[in-house]
């Protein structure tokens, strides 16, 4: 599928060589694989890769809070990903990979926010890739047509992401029929917008042949539906083929964007549902943003049921 959006605003090389396989590698207790942590954090092998060069709008433009300084003033933009290998993935055991995107309103945050919750999925067993993308100063709020394009350039980057791991699967092990996306804030907003809108037609296609469509999309402190100035109702199309959705915020209100349960939650769970996806919310208490969405952490009731139905956790 190749959709055209014209985005509606949502709140909210390799530096080491992949590991090679040998005879260190642990057998975990199978009962414990993909819902307790039965590794160490020093059986995680972390490599930051990078997978996507852009130019720098205006400079304007920079892939992380921590490198603005030195990028903004650059022609060209690349950004990276860290990714978190288990010893449990092998070319011989491919294995389910979580993507992970950070918030920050496009204009700050950086790939070192989902570090824990991170290790607590890639020390279960999961492989992990948190995302840098590119972020655009005062987040494009200096004029409507800038603060989309920031959403835009977001966006495509994420989705090259995707791609991206899905075409070095052999290389860093993933099993591309089980992914899912998570996301904070504005990283929610893109988790949300790739899982209805994969393969929107933004930017360029780094790796044709790939899609960014996955197993499933969980957000929080995020939705589709909102009243951000720059926002263009109307313009996301539901589909039954989406990935799914667990949707959480805060009920009522979120303490960030001022979005509400039944203003803005409820009317993007219907949407999803009534194309025959679906889409499942949770709500945080109220006057909350994001919550911790760590493996065995205060939402992982909900969380471990969609993983194991959407990433067919039982069949592994």
């Amino acid at each position: 599928m190749n959709k055209l959006i014209f985005l509606l605003i949502l709140f909210s090389t390799v530096t080491s060589s992949c590991r090679k396989e040998d005879d260190t590698i642990k057998t975990p207790d199978p009962t414990g694989l993909y819902e307790s942590q039965v590794y160490l954090k020093t059986d995680i092998q972390i490599l930051e890769v990078p997978f996507t060069t852009r130019p720098n709008f205006r400079k304007l433009q920079y892939t992380s809070e921590k490198t603005k300084q030195s990028e903004i003033s650059q022609p060209n933009l690349t950004a990276k990903m860290d990714i978190y290998l288990p010893p449990n993935a092998s070319s011989i055991k491919k294995q389910p990979l979580l993507v992970m995107i950070h918030g920050g309103g496009y204009s700050s945050g950086d790939k070192g926010a989902w570090q824990n919750e991170a290790y607590t999925y890639s020390r279960s067993g999961y492989i992990c890739a948190s995302l840098n993308y590119r972020l655009t100063q005062n987040g494009g709020n200096q004029e409507p047509q800038l603060r989309l394009y920031a959403v835009q350039c977001a966006l495509e980057d994420i989705q090259n992401a995707i791609r991206f791991l899905k075409k070095n699967a052999n290389t860093y092990f993933i099993d591309t029929t089980r992914i899912v996306v998570f996301g904070g804030s504005a990283g929610g907003g893109l988790s949300l917008t790739n899982a209805v809108e994969y393969d929107a037609a933004v930017g360029t296609n780094d790796h044709p042949g790939f899609s960014s469509k996955t197993n499933g999309s969980i957000s929080t402190g995020a939705t589709l539906i909102n009243d951000d100035p720059a926002s263009q109702q109307g313009t996301l199309h539901y589909d039954s083929f989406d990935s799914p959705v667990l949707l959480f915020h805060a009920k009522e209100n979120d303490s960030s964007t001022g979005a509400t349960w039944t203003a803005n939650v409820i009317p993007t769970q219907q949407a999803i549902n009534n194309s025959g996806n679906t889409c499942t919310t949770v709500a945080q208490p109220n006057m909350t943003h994001t919550v911790v969405l760590e493996l065995d952490g205060d939402y992982w009731q909900y969380i471990k049921p969609f993983l194991w139905d959407n990433l067919k956790i039982d069949q592994l």
